[in-house]
């Protein structure tokens, strides 16, 4: 009789987009279970997706160039069109709880210098428009941060399990935060990961989204500040600025560390003139650490703009995030991955950050839908110098996917670096072409996309937290038939002979987060087209 393993490697290498997200819950339910309830279509039964990729039977459409570098000097400094500073933002959303709103209660202006961070220019104290930005009644430069719109949204979700034994889901606070602030023809996008669990971590992911939110706002919108902001590479400098602000607010609030992601959509110029609604817009991102910008559209599918901040040529330790804001050490961030990129962007397309709970698990690895090459992970994940990194990513305990293994699963693909990266990728693009279903309609608004990628997540996460949440890892039977709570280290010897059954099973327990931005002039403060 096939064990487990074996049932569970079989049943999801037949699986497809269409049909991962029912199946998967279905695991762990009774034998019956682990089959399909109907015969896969005829594509899949001939290869996956993946298959189909790997015999060079589908490939990655090329959409516009992606360029990155460390810092403004290495990127073209692009013309901007006509930035909207007296429009009202029209949509605006802050997340999870209160989000950015709950730091920063003093609103004071930061003064810290940072000696890692180049292009710093700190307003002095007795400026009069340092005054104003202090005395200013707007939260991180919006009066209303809790006023969502179909083409501006974010979710915040966790996806660990719940404790049995008190019924709280672990990892609380969830230690991500979001923010989009949308104007009629621009758009700001900020995403953190707190690393590890606990309030500090939380508190770093609000404080840098907070702090670069604020200044943003304030550099590119605010009419007695923006006159100098009419190149890309006035932004990137405004978004370093941005980080330094993240930075010392993290420091001003005493949290710890933190990934962060920032992102402006702004407009090009438009060759019709300006009583044409601009067409072309560019996408300016600057991130640290494993937090990642996305745009999906429909011409082209999905690229990834922060791509140069990771190898995609080198596997990479998922624990390691790479790079992180707050203090690493001493008062000092790491930004060693800190990146910088721009890409041009149409009408219609749709900007997406998201936390590594969700781009993780869109990689074929972490799904279970192909292996990794045999050897050392440490000669996959090692520096092309040998340097070793730090890892500052979440210790998730016994949650953490041994993606690496090959027990029982010799027939499943094996795939590279760079191609693990390409099919994430295109399984991002089949989600959003398709839908859940298989049979579309294709993605249309940033709310959509956020339920989309959010529901995946917790769907290809949902044995692993059925497996975590069993009564027996936690409680005995007595004789009597009365359930008796086990000790701390019965319950942790019990986890930990679940390893086995928990690598087998696809999906990978984090804070999960996503925030979009549909690209587009929007006429009214309601948002319309």
């Amino acid at each position: 009789m096939p064990s487990l393993r074996k049932k569970v490697v079989g049943f999801m290498r037949q699986l497809s987009i269409s049909n991962l997200t029912a199946a998967v819950e279905s695991i762990g339910q009774g034998e019956g279970s682990l089959h399909p309830s109907r015969a896969p279509p005829t594509d899949i039964l001939g290869g996956c997706f993946i298959t189909r990729y790997l015999n060079g039977l589908d490939q990655k459409t090329e959409g516009p160039v992606i360029l990155h570098g460390r810092n403004p000097e290495e990127l073209p400094s692009k013309a901007l069109g006509k930035l909207d500073s007296d429009e009202d933002v029209f949509a605006a959303l802050t997340g999870p709880d209160r989000g950015l709103t709950t730091v920063n209660l003093r609103q004071r202006h930061l003064s810290i210098s940072d000696p890692d961070v180049d292009y710093i220019d700190i307003l002095e104290q007795n400026d009069p428009q340092t005054t104003a930005l202090v005395s200013s009644p707007e939260v991180a430069g919006v009066a209303n941060w809790f006023s969502p719109h179909d083409m501006a949204y974010g979710i915040a979700t966790t996806l660990y399990e719940k404790n049995p034994t008190n019924n709280i889901t672990n990892g609380e606070p969830i230690a991500d935060c979001f923010a989009v602030a949308a104007r009629p023809n621009a758009a700001v996008l900020t995403l953190a990961d707190g690393v590890n669990w606990g309030p500090k971590a939380s508190i770093a992911a609000r404080s840098a989204v907070h702090g670069s939110m604020d200044y943003l706002n304030k550099a590119l919108f605010s009419s007695p500040l923006n006159s100098g902001i009419t190149t890309t590479r006035d932004v990137f400098i405004a978004l370093l600025r941005s980080f330094h602000a993240a930075h010392a607010l993290i420091l001003q609030e005493q949290g710890m560390l933190t990934t962060l992601t920032v992102c402006a959509v702004l407009p090009l110029p438009n060759p019709q003139g300006s009583n044409v609604r601009p067409k072309k817009f560019v996408a300016c991102t600057c991130n640290v650490g494993d937090s990642l910008a996305y745009v999906y559209s429909k011409k082209t599918g999905v690229r990834e703009i922060t791509r140069g901040s990771h190898d995609i040529h080198c596997m990479r330790d998922m624990r390691d995030a790479l790079g992180a804001l707050g203090p690493v050490d001493g008062c000092n961030p790491e930004l060693n991955n800190l990146t910088l990129a721009m890409t041009e962007i149409e009408q219609g397309d749709i900007v997406f950050l998201t936390s590594d709970g969700i781009s993780d698990n869109f990689d074929p690895v972490v799904g279970k839908f192909a292996i990794l090459p045999s050897g050392p992970i440490s000669a996959r994940t090692a520096k092309p110098d040998g340097r070793q990194t730090k890892n500052y990513k979440k210790p998730d305990h016994i949650r953490r996917t041994n993606s690496a293994g090959h027990a029982d699963g010799a027939d499943l693909p094996v795939v590279e670096a760079y191609q693990r990266h390409e099919l994430t990728l295109l399984r991002m693009e089949d989600l959003l072409r398709r839908g859940v279903s298989g049979d579309g309609p294709a993605c249309q608004s940033a709310k959509k996309l956020c339920e989309l990628v959010l529901d995946f997540a917790v769907r290809i996460t949902a044995a692993k937290r059925r497996i975590l949440e069993d009564a027996d890892l936690y409680y005995s039977q007595s004789k009597d038939g009365q359930l008796v709570q086990l000790s701390k280290l019965e319950q942790r010897s019990r986890r930990k002979k679940m390893l086995d059954k928990m690598s087998m099973v696809p999906g990978k327990l984090d804070h999960a987060t996503v925030v979009a931005y549909v690209v587009g002039s929007y006429d009214t403060p309601e948002g319309d087209l």
